[in-house]
Order: structure tokens, then sequence, then C-alpha cells
């Protein structure tokens, strides 16, 4: 690829920003926030309201977060915000790298990290390792470039992002010394000496403590968060002696399930890579298989980690394309042909999966869809050995990279929309396999009516919750008051709302009329089958367990009470 203008990386790197942060900030606070989330959200609302609480290890979100609490008001976009702002900076982690990835494919890899699904899935949760992936990196790219300052900060911003950053920080750590002892890496990376060393680790130094101790106390809302800055570190110890936390094949089908491309093009750039004998691609490979055999053996690693290795394999899938673009003279309409073809071909192909795996489709038809699917296979290859044989390899590679470039970048826009909120519809996704989806829409408009029908009444109506305490229930009656959330509930009190399992009995039914409503839905991944996981990977759908609540309402507030003669 040769470059016709100087400022046309520039110029894609600023659009690559722009997409990514579309990506990540469009519907960012339109689903509930999930018991995991909302354990972090409590913990900065308690910062901006300067209430006492036990701080966990994501103290970089807590403290900034606690501080737009407290500046403006609590609510899921902006529970959700710097995370989402933190994964948007992924797409200068290849930029500030380009002098040793190549300019042209760190500007590839930016422009794919905008839109890949599990970039996009994680930097619209809170609490995701995406922060640490980001801080880290991105500070050891502006220590290479000689700015202690920023690479201070955000060291110290990773190392209170959760245990994600020590997973990350060994993952590196062997790869870089597996690295140096089969060849001299780290001469590729020009680390001469540093002039005024004193200095410069004095800035960095400086920068990295005053971060930890604004960020750390919240902006000195609350001193006592510095306790939590090391909580990363306790809860990846902890990690190494707990089961694992989910079904194992989980992990390497979320390689399946998000990143296959970069999966398929990454091994083709690392076998390209060892090859050439190239070493930056060698240390990827090692970046590669360290990381996966970390991911898929430290026990309370979640499918989410897979962005420890999927980075590397897109940077390798980055290079492996530029590599192999061929930029035809001439030709240009055999070239198009070519790629509209090849996106055709794919569509039906795809068309004809989805089709073959719909449970009403009658079984004599399955056979048909299946020779259907097996002949567009035939059909691409076909093609392109045409194209290849009737103009030249420089026509029909091109034509084909093109029209797959499309068939990928679609699937991935796709992906990032329909699995992440940006869609109207919301899916199960691998990231926390254990966490449910919550429903709070229904149980906040049924309390806001009984609320607003005795707004005359100049008192508040109390809330009470009896022997149901998730955290996503704390969060979604966070502006409602006063709540008590009490073991059991006595006879004796007259709550105007309770909120109590569908299981629970409170004995309340004489005066009180009781609605249930589903609150979450979660799947039991041990439990599917091997075609509920085909389906899953095609269609997103996936058998489901409901919880339901009931939301009991004291008699005299409701309407017909009040008019009654």
């Amino acid at each position: 690829m040769r470059e016709q203008n100087p400022k046309t990386p520039i110029l894609l790197l600023i659009g690559a920003f722009v997409l990514a942060l579309g990506f990540r900030l469009i519907r960012l606070g339109v689903l509930p926030l999930s018991n995991l989330e909302s354990e972090i959200a409590l913990q900065a609302l308690a910062v901006a309201r300067g209430e006492r609480v036990v701080f966990g290890p994501f103290m970089s979100i807590v403290g900034l977060t606690g501080l737009d609490f407290f500046l403006f008001s609590s609510s899921n976009f902006l529970a959700r915000f710097w995370g989402a702002l933190f994964g948007t900076l992924i797409v200068f982690v290849p930029f500030i790298f380009r002098k040793q990835i190549g300019l042209w494919p760190a500007v590839v890899a930016s422009l794919i990290l905008a839109i890949s699904p599990e970039m996009v899935g994680l930097s619209r949760i809170l609490g995701s390792p995406i922060t640490a992936l980001v801080c880290l990196l991105l500070a050891a790219g502006f220590f290479l470039k000689r700015k202690p300052i920023l690479s201070g900060m955000l060291l110290a911003l990773g190392l209170m992002s959760g245990p994600a950053y020590w997973m990350g920080l060994i993952i590196l750590g062997i790869s870089l010394w597996i690295s140096s002892g089969l060849f001299d890496f780290f001469e590729d990376f020009s680390l001469a000496p540093i002039q005024y060393k004193r200095r410069y680790w004095t800035r960095f130094g400086g920068s990295f403590l005053a971060a930890i101790l604004i960020v750390g106390s919240s902006f000195s809302l609350a001193p006592e968060g510095l306790s939590g800055v090391f909580g990363g570190l306790a809860a990846f110890i902890g990690g190494f002696g707990n089961p694992f936390s989910a079904p194992f094949f989980l992990k390497p089908l979320a390689f399946v399930a998000y990143t296959l491309p970069a999966v398929l093009l990454g091994v083709w750039g690392a076998v390209r890579g060892v090859l050439l004998r190239n070493k930056l691609d060698i240390f990827l490979l090692v970046w590669v298989l360290v990381g996966l055999a970390f991911v898929l053996l430290y026990p309370q690693a979640a499918p989410a980690v897979i962005v420890w290795v999927t980075l590397p394999l897109w940077i390798l899938s980055a290079r492996v394309i530029v590599a192999a673009w061929q930029a035809p003279d001439s030709d240009w309409l055999v070239v198009a042909g070519t790629a509209v073809m090849m996106v055709v071909i794919s569509a039906f192909i795809l068309i004809s999966l989805r089709t073959l795996i719909s449970p009403t489709l009658p079984q004599d038809q399955r056979l048909n869809y299946l020779i259907a699917i097996l002949g567009g296979v035939v059909l691409l290859v076909a093609i392109a050995l045409l194209v290849m044989y009737g103009w030249s390899q420089s026509v029909a590679l091109p034509g084909v990279m093109i029209g797959f470039a499309v068939v990928i970048v679609t699937g991935m826009i796709a992906l990032s929309v329909n699995t992440t909120g940006l869609g109207p519809e919301r899916t199960h996704e691998l990231w926390f396999p254990e966490d449910e989806n919550l429903t709070t829409r229904w149980l906040t408009i049924e309390m806001d009516r009984v609320i607003d029908w005795n707004e005359s009444g100049g008192s508040p109506v109390d809330v009470a919750v009896s022997n149901f305490e998730p955290a996503g229930l704390v969060w979604a009656l966070r502006d409602h008051a006063p709540v008590g959330f009490v073991p059991y509930l006595v006879p004796s009190t007259q709550p105007g709302l309770v909120i109590t399992d569908v299981l629970s009995d409170p004995q309340i039914s004489n005066s009180y009329r009781g609605q249930d409503l589903v609150w979450s839905t979660r799947v039991s991944w041990k439990g599917l089958s091997a075609y509920d996981y085909l389906m899953w990977l095609i269609t997103r759908d996936v058998p489901t367990e409901e919880r339901e609540i009931i939301l009991w309402v004291r008699t005299d507030l409701m309407p017909d009470a009040q008019f009654a003669p």
C-alpha cells in the first residue's frame, strides 16, 4: 500500500476515533446495569453521597465516576461513560506503536479495533478488562515515546482497573521474556538510554503517585478509597484458589463467536511471520500463545479476558492484509465484478445457513440447503480461479480481498450492533456467563405510577424490599426514598410498596395487591445442547430461565381505593 498523502493516515485515525466513539456511546445508558456493573456503580454513588462503603478493585472507574455523580447525577450513561471512553482510546494503541508495527498496518488495525465486536461490547460494560488493556498498552507506548507524565498517569489508572491488569502484565512480561530469549527483540524498539534519567524518572514517579492519590481518593471525596488501590492484585491472586467460574469451553467459543476473522487472519499472519523470521510477528505469536494458555488455565478468567489475545491477533491480521494487498494498475472493472460476486455468494451462503438451522424448516428440505451451502463455497473458489487464470493473480487477489473485506466488516458491524445494546433487542452474551440480564423497566414504571397517584398526599411513599437484595435492584431504586432492605417484613409494618422474590411469602396479602414481574433472565450454559449453541452462534437466540419478583402495593394507595365511595 503506497501512501498518497502524508495526512491520509492521520485523517483515517481521526475517522477511526470518531467511529469508535459512536459505537461506544450511542444508547450507552439504555440497558439496565447488571449486578456486576451495579456493584461498581454503587461504590461510585457512595463516593458522591459521602457514604461509607467497602471499595473493590476498580478504583479507577469508581474514582472518576464518583466525581461525575457528585457534579451531575447518577445515571446508567455516566456509570458506563469512563469505561466507554477508555475503550475508545484502543484505536490509538496500534498507532502509538506504528514505528514497530508499520504505518499502514497500524492504521488498518486502528480501524478494525474501532468496530471489533469484543472491543465494542466490553467497552460498554462497566468493570470489563478493556480499561486495563488500554491503560497498560498506552502507558508502555508513551514510555517508549519519552512521555513520562502520560505514561505514569496511565500506568496508575491501569493499576487500579482490576485484576485484568495483572493478568495482562504477566502475559506481556512472559511474552517479552520468551522473545528476548529466542532473539534480541528489544533492539527493534530502540531503547536507547534516556537522557536526564533523574528528571525523567522523577516526572514519571510523580505523575504515577499523583494519579494514585487523586483518582484513588476520588478527588478527595473518599480518601478511604486508597485501600482499594491494590484490590486488583488481591483479587487476581485469590482467583488461583477458586474453581473455574464458567464452563471451560465457553472461552474458546468466545473466539469463534466474536473474533473468528482475527483468528483466521492472525494464524495466516503468524505463519507468514515465522517463515520470514520477522521478529515482531514472532513476538505477537508468542503473545497469542502465552495469552491463550493463561486465559484458558486461569480459573477466574471469564471469556471477557480474550481481549488480551485478540489484540495481537488483530495486529497480525492488519500486517498480513497490508502485505497481501496488491493494487492493480488496470482492469478495475474485473476487480469490482469479482468483489461483488464474492459478496453476493457469501450473503447467499449465510442466508442458507441461517435457514438450515431454523427449527421450522421441514426435515426433507435440509439436504437441499446443505447442498446449496456447499455449492456456494465451490462457486467462490471457482470464481477466484477463473479470474486468476483468465486475467492474472494481480487482478483476482484484490477482487477477492475486497469482497471478503466487505463481508467481514459488515459481519463485524452487525455483531457490534446486535450484541452490545446498540440494537433494539437485547441478547445474552458470553462475556460474564454467570451474570443475568436485568429487566428494570416494568418495575420502575409500576412504582412511578403508584407514586404519581399519591403525590398529592404530601408524604413520600416508602418502599421495603424483603429478603431480596441484588446489587441491580439497589441501583435501580437509588433515587427512590425512603427504601429499606430487610431480611423479612414485620407484619405490623405497613410500607406503601413492598418488593419480594416470587417464592417469598410476606404474609401481607390481605392488605396488599401484588403484581408479578420478570426481573431477570439468565442462560444455563452448561445445560445447552450442541444445536442450542449453533443456534446462538448464528442467531443469538438461546433458551433462558426467568426470575420473577412481586411488587406489592398497599390497597389504600391504589386509585380505585382512593376514589371509592
